[in-house]
């Protein structure tokens, strides 16, 4: 996709990671197919969307939902007549000891986290090999490295990696490209909006730089731009893969405190 033109779909758009792709993705001239529950914040970010020299489609829609994601794709591609970059950013955390976990509660998780992005691509796939475009998979660091009392959550974007992986040596002949962003801490409602069993969120782990979502986004453009398989938005999320590939005995290690931490 050239630097100035081009579709690209984000879901989540009206917050967050989301709002800070569909905003760095604007000042480089492309048409942002916005997607969200909450239109009233959809509206808003259009506008951002458009003072920021992009071009804004809103397509309200629940990911979870078949007819929505039929509607996002198939209005995406009727408004704007291409698909270049699917962003598969909408997500939610998930809070609580593995023994704690609630099934229930569990199946919602991938069916936002897992299920959603999986059915969003190959709804779009086929506009997608048309343009030699992009697809973006908001994974974490949680995709890699399963801390205390975010079993649940880690378990999605484990994977979502898994997909991720499978897809892009799948599709290599199709041209078209699979990007993973792993993020650490980010600066949103990140916390406020997850699930939390026992009253509480996770532990942060000691060292971990805490970033704002237009840092994330920029390096997500970036990595995009430069067609790269995996990035890791901070020194900490590179250094928990490594830690968790090479020395798991140390990564138990920690986890252990982490975990000794959260129950005091």
């Amino acid at each position: 996709m050239s630097a100035v033109s081009g579709t690209v779909v984000v879901t989540g758009a009206s917050s967050g990671i989301g709002r800070a792709l569909a905003r760095a993705w604007a000042r480089r001239g492309s048409t942002l197919v916005l997607s969200g529950r909450d239109q009233v914040s959809l509206a808003r970010v259009a506008r951002e969307v458009e003072g920021d020299g992009g071009k804004a489609v809103v397509i309200a829609a629940d990911v979870t939902r078949e007819e929505d994601r039929k509607r996002l794709i198939e209005g995406a591609l009727a408004r704007t007549g291409r698909l270049d970059v699917l962003v598969n950013n909408a997500g939610r955390g998930y809070y609580g000891s593995a023994a704690g976990i609630d099934l229930g509660e569990l199946e919602a998780l991938f069916a936002l986290n897992v299920f959603a992005p999986l059915r969003l691509v190959q709804l779009g796939l086929d506009a997608l090999t048309r343009s030699g475009g992009t697809i973006v998979m908001l994974s974490s660091v949680a995709g890699v490295v399963a801390a205390p009392r975010m079993g649940a959550y880690a378990a999605s974007k484990f994977a979502l990696e898994a997909l991720s992986m499978a897809l892009r040596a799948e599709l290599v002949g199709a041209g078209v490209r699979v990007v993973v962003v792993r993020p650490g801490p980010v600066a949103t409602r990140f916390r406020e909006n997850s699930i939390s069993r026992e009253g509480r969120a996770g532990v942060r782990p000691p060292g971990a730089r805490v970033q704002t979502a237009e840092e994330v986004a920029a390096q997500t453009v970036r990595a995009v731009d430069a067609r790269r398989a995996v990035v890791e938005t901070t020194a900490f999320a590179r250094a928990a893969s490594a830690t968790a590939r090479m020395a798991p005995g140390a990564m138990r290690w920690i986890s252990a405190v982490m975990a000794a931490r959260a129950r005091s």
